[in-house]
């Protein structure tokens, strides 16, 4: 009888297994998503209470800016309201996984919500999977420009459901592990430094007490937060509360 053949596993994959808890992981993770799923944009939301939504992650691989600006009007204006998937964000329940694909929801958006989160940023598809945990639901979204996802997965439903739960167990355990970064949102992509800048600033300090509670000079201040609002593709106040609601 012929032995079954064990395909071992990539060091992307055990690399990126590694980094689950830590900061590391985003690079990790959004490497895997570009070139083993060809993602040209990844957003991740959470909906802690059935009611409210917050960023935990996102990035554009071709338009940095335009994951920020997109990100930035689903919570800071609230266009999470208009989402199709929203019922289902807020209802999802233990031990079930949702899975969308654009072209089953796009006759249920508004002109405006299609206009401005697809056809500007010129998306093609886009494939949500939504899952529960004990701290709130997740919502993991992946754009493509080039193409469409069901191929990736032949077309097999069995094949689809299998990479889902694979990204809620990635996404979802990553901050069981590290609860601190479920907290963080997106400033969970920067140092330890720029974080605590950010922070302060959004606790309305200025920067003369942030030099202070942190004890490094004032112009140490602002290099942090000048380093933090680059990566974070904002370049004001009100664009760091706008990201961080």
């Amino acid at each position: 009888m012929d032995q079954p053949i064990v395909t071992p596993p990539t060091e992307q994959q055990l690399t990126l297994l590694e980094s689950l808890g830590t900061p590391a992981f985003f690079d990790h993770f959004l490497n895997w998503l570009q070139h083993q799923l060809l993602s040209d944009q990844c957003m991740i939301f959470f909906c802690p209470d059935g009611e409210h939504v917050s960023t935990l992650l996102y990035k554009d691989f071709s338009h940095d800016a335009s994951a920020r600006q997109l990100a930035m009007a689903y919570i800071s204006e609230r266009q999470y309201l208009h989402d199709p998937n929203f019922d289902k964000l807020r209802h999802c329940q233990p031990d079930q996984l949702i899975t969308e694909h654009y072209g089953v929801l796009s006759g249920n958006m508004g002109l405006h919500y299609r206009n401005r989160f697809f056809e500007q940023p010129g998306f093609l598809d886009k494939w949500s999977v939504i899952c529960h945990s004990d701290s709130g639901n997740y919502y993991i979204n992946l754009y493509s420009r080039r193409g469409y996802f069901r191929p990736l997965f032949n077309n097999s439903q069995q094949q689809e459901q299998g990479i889902a739960r694979l990204l809620a167990l990635l996404v979802s355990k990553h901050y069981l592990l590290n609860n601190q970064l479920l907290n963080q949102g997106p400033l969970a992509f920067l140092s330890e430094r720029e974080r605590q800048v950010c922070e302060a600033v959004l606790a309305g300090k200025k920067s003369e007490t942030i030099a202070h509670d942190l004890t490094i000079s004032p112009s140490s201040v602002v290099t942090y937060k000048k380093r933090a609002y680059d990566k974070l593709g904002i370049c004001s106040r009100a664009q760091l509360f706008a990201l961080c609601r």
